[in-house]
């Protein structure tokens, strides 16, 4: 059967969820040039190593979990702050698909600083934005950071509890409006 040539974009995606799988150490070329039916060449072709590699899927993770989700919810401006909190938990809450990408992040970054120093400003980035809005809501500046910890932290240990469940808009929503009455925040849904 011919090899077929695998995109930069294949290659990534693959990558993304194999690290979810097994962090670094998943993402032997072989294996996956072998499930993207290609040759290992067509991996040299985008990257000149598995470290380049493994720090753009990493890149594009980030897109994905945080830069995207911020812009998609930023542009919902023209709405009350109570309903973009509302929808950024909603998004939150919907999503449970990223395997354990996020605890072998943190593993690589016991070795590495530039990756430990990338997840405390993304975390920060996350928290940030979630204090923005909060503050928007009325809260004060130190009620807004709490919070923010909180709905961060009960956040990822959800994630932690249903990573591998199948999450219905019943079970965002709920979610959402719980955290959202927890810290005394009004929906407009």
């Amino acid at each position: 059967m011919p090899k077929k040539i695998a995109s930069e974009l294949d290659w990534i995606a693959l990558g993304i969820d194999k690290f979810a799988e097994g962090g670094e150490s998943a993402l032997v070329v072989e294996k996956l040039a072998r499930q993207l039916g290609s040759s290992k060449t067509s991996f040299y072709w985008y990257f000149k190593d598995r470290s380049q590699y493994v720090s753009r899927i990493i890149a594009e993770w980030k897109e994905r979990a945080t830069t995207s989700v911020i812009a998609r919810n930023t542009a919902l401006e023209s709405l009350p702050p109570q309903t973009q909190v509302r929808e950024l938990m909603l998004t939150m809450f919907s999503f449970n698909g990223g395997g354990d990408f996020l605890f072998y992040l943190r593993k690589l970054g016991e070795t590495e600083d530039s990756y430990r120093t990338m997840l405390h400003h993304l975390e920060q980035q996350r928290l940030r934005y979630m204090s923005e809005l909060l503050i928007r809501c009325g809260l004060s500046q130190e009620a807004a950071v709490r919070s923010s910890e909180l709905v961060y932290s009960y956040y990822l240990g959800w994630y932690e509890r249903n990573k591998f469940q199948t999450i219905t808009k019943d079970h965002a929503e709920e979610q959402s409006d719980f955290l959202m009455a927890f810290i005394r925040i009004d929906s407009d849904h």
